[in-house]
């Protein structure tokens, strides 16, 4: 695999609708903004996208826990099955920075 370094949360989302890149991952966003767009295009393309932790997006909601946005998301392309996306959430998960990090902005 290789590394590809895109700005903008948007256009890495795109990356991997368009099946530019496997899968994108960002620790956090800004707001739903970033997200919305992106998510709509890649889903009807195909691809999966979930929080960092392999749940449902909660930025959209009335009732959106504090924090949500630095849940950050998880994309990957078209085609790419949906055991990948789960087993790269489980894999994130599974590393100890990332369950220090979900325990900090879970506080």
């Amino acid at each position: 695999g290789s590394t590809v370094i895109y700005g903008g949360a948007g256009n890495k989302i795109l990356a991997a609708a368009l099946g530019e890149v496997s899968c994108s991952i960002q620790h956090k966003v800004g707001g739903p903004w970033d997200l919305c767009a992106p998510e709509a295009i890649l889903k009807a393309m195909g691809g999966k996208m979930t929080d960092l932790f392999g749940e449902e997006i909660q930025i959209y909601r009335d009732d959106a826990p504090t924090r949500c946005n630095e849940r950050g998301y998880l994309a990957s392309a078209p085609g790419s099955e949906e055991i990948f996306h789960e087993a790269l959430a489980a894999n994130m998960v599974a590393l100890d920075a990332v369950q220090k990090y979900k325990e900090e902005i879970e506080a």
